[in-house]
């Protein structure tokens, strides 16, 4: 490398950088919450159009994001709105609330980016006629499947 590129920083592949410094990150509670929107309002799941995976937000537990690709089957309750259950080939996720109606339906239709649990220490208290999501519960498979 030439000495040019040396003054002027230009070059050099692996430089410390400009010296900004990290972001720091967010704080956590004692309930281990963290805030993902800037606000407090709840929204209780996201739509766009055919993403390719689902962002699944609990309040105090990890995410995840599976693929639409791995979704065998969605068990709804109908005539109450109150709890759904995603199957997957490797996991089963038990949702409970209250109005799911509309966020069954976008996941069924593929259009469901995200949905996130409802905790009272991240959102205001959320309308009396919107979606809540009030537990997520996540059980993944142990093994695989056996057969005969």
């Amino acid at each position: 490398m030439n000495n040019d590129a040396e003054r002027s920083g230009n070059g050099k592949l692996w430089s410390a950088g400009s010296g900004r410094e990290k972001p720091a990150p967010p704080q956590r509670s004692a309930d281990n919450v963290v805030p993902l929107r800037p606000d407090r309002t709840y929204v209780s799941h996201e739509v766009r159009e055919h993403p390719p995976r689902l962002h699944i937000c609990c309040a105090t537990q990890p995410s995840h994001y599976p693929a639409y690709s791995s979704l065998l089957n969605i068990i709804f309750d109908h005539d109450f709105d109150r709890a759904f259950t995603l199957v997957y080939t490797f996991m089963l996720v038990e949702v409970t609330g209250t109005r799911l109606g509309a966020v069954v339906h976008a996941i069924n239709y593929g259009n469901c980016e995200r949905f996130t649990e409802y905790h009272r220490k991240l959102h205001d208290a959320p309308g009396s006629d919107s979606p809540v999501i009030e537990g997520i519960r996540i059980t993944a498979a142990v093994g695989g499947t056996q057969r005969p």
